[in-house]
């Protein structure tokens, strides 16, 4: 396997290029050049025509799993078009797809990793021409999500529309160590103070078995925090608030000092950390992303609660992480692509959703899709899914100034989670880290600044 995979660069890409065009040609879709994609989204198009679509995931769908969420939804909705699905392979990226020559006609990505993703390969697209000729309300969605995308750039341009999701944060418990230790069970509305002198209880060594009392998917945690503190200044090229940061770091950390609760510095996945609740059963309580319920092992006697509040932003729950549906620039068909997007996110579609695959509805939570959340999921009965909506969203971080660049979103999540590490695994003084990473920030802003996106002229 290994063997194959290290071979796509000799012969790999041409075969596949060579595959998806033929599909494309015969189609009638698939690459092309900006200016002739240009073009195309002006001319009056028949919605009915046979097209191919090329769809490409940043995430780890594989064909049956893209199939069963969008897929055959399409398939059934545009019998016209022929859906081709690129799934994520190690070593083929985006950009060795462009090498040999396949461009993505729709893509699915997150905020996160959207430079690397779409932005510096040249495949951002803004879609507010598509948005404004058919009429489309971008106000059916919850703010905070067309907020995050327009804030992924310097014009706040729209290059994607939100998508449910799994990634409201709460804290899952499991029920079976409350009731082993005879300790009463977390409640919604509680704060990080609480929650952390609950995690001192649960926290012991019993019969020669460690049991944590905490644990945490730091890296959402930060990027999505509750005081809604950005990676960047808006106004300036370095660190956003330190104070504020050193607020979210210290408060995470204190969890991760309590004795027998720290990681082994040897182990510093965030994934792992993450995944620690369901691993071995022995921790108490986690905090994490909604969508994390599905890997909760069956044997689990477990429920969930809001996640815990700052004192000083009372109500207020996390920051709203999505997924993004992506037209991408060298689209040739972008009005079917926008017909066939603008579908997956009905409301229509977006219930059907809620109901069998719990994913969070993308729309205002005032929409009827919500009340249908996770009805047809046997895990989620009899759970609390009512502790998703307890707070509100914290608010989107304000949108840079203009002629500020930024950084690479995800290079900057990893530099606060390497924070994160020093302070916790490396006994670090906060004062220090939080200077390094200032110094790591401002590094990482110049080499933005040095390598602008594909098509586009170096300042």
């Amino acid at each position: 396997m290994a063997k194959g995979k290290a071979a796509f660069k000799k012969t790999g890409s041409v075969l596949l290029a060579a595959a998806v065009m033929t599909t494309v040609l015969s189609g009638c879709g698939g690459a092309g050049t900006g200016e002739e994609a240009k073009s195309d989204a002006k001319a009056k198009v028949d919605l009915n025509a046979p097209v191919t679509l090329i769809f490409k995931s940043d995430f780890g769908d594989d064909q049956d799993a893209f199939d069963k969420k969008y897929g055959n939804k399409i398939r059934e909705k545009f019998p016209n078009v022929t859906v081709k699905f690129l799934p994520r392979e190690q070593g083929v990226g985006i950009n060795e797809l462009i090498t040999s020559g396949v461009y993505p006609d729709i893509m699915i990505g997150n905020t996160s990793n959207i430079d690397s993703f779409l932005i510096n390969p040249g495949l951002a697209y803004d879609m507010r021409e598509l948005i404004k000729s058919n009429n489309y309300d971008l106000n059916r969605f919850e703010t905070t999500l067309i907020d995050q995308m327009r804030n992924t750039n310097p014009n706040g341009d729209i290059y994607g529309l939100p998508m449910p999701y799994g990634g409201m944060q709460l804290m899952f418990y499991n029920k079976g160590l409350f009731d082993k230790f005879g300790v009463p069970y977390p409640k919604d509305g509680m704060t990080w103070d609480e929650v952390y002198e609950l995690a001192k209880k649960m926290t012991r060594v019993d019969g020669g078995v460690v049991y944590r009392g905490f644990s945490s998917f730091i890296g959402a945690v930060l990027r999505d925090n509750q005081l809604s503190v950005p990676y960047l200044d808006p106004k300036a090229d370095k660190l956003g608030d330190t104070e504020k940061w050193k607020r979210l770091l210290e408060n995470l950390g204190r969890f991760y000092e309590i004795p027998n609760n720290n990681r082994d510095p040897k182990k510093r996945s965030q994934t792992e950390e993450a995944g620690a609740f369901n691993k071995n059963m022995n921790v108490a309580m986690m905090v994490n992303q909604f969508g994390q319920y599905a890997g909760i092992p069956p044997e689990v006697n477990w429920d969930m609660v809001s996640i815990p509040t700052f004192k000083e932003a009372p109500g207020v729950g996390t920051q709203i992480n999505s997924a993004y549906w992506f037209i991408t620039k060298t689209n040739q068909h972008k009005e079917i692509s926008f017909a066939v997007i603008s579908y997956l996110l009905s409301d229509e579609v977006q219930a059907l959703d809620a109901k069998q695959l719990a994913t969070v509805p993308s729309l205002k939570n005032t929409n009827d899709a919500f009340k249908t959340l996770g009805q047809d999921v046997p895990e989620l009965k009899g759970k609390n899914v009512k502790a998703l909506f307890y707070h509100k969203p914290a608010p989107t971080p304000p949108k840079r100034a203009e002629g500020l660049i930024g950084a690479d979103p995800n290079k900057l999540k990893v530099a606060l989670e390497t924070a994160f590490n020093s302070y916790t695994l490396d006994s670090v003084d906060i004062n220090t880290v939080l200077r390094q990473t200032e110094e790591t920030v401002q590094k990482l802003v110049e080499e933005k600044k040095n390598n602008p996106p594909a098509g586009s002229e170096k300042k």
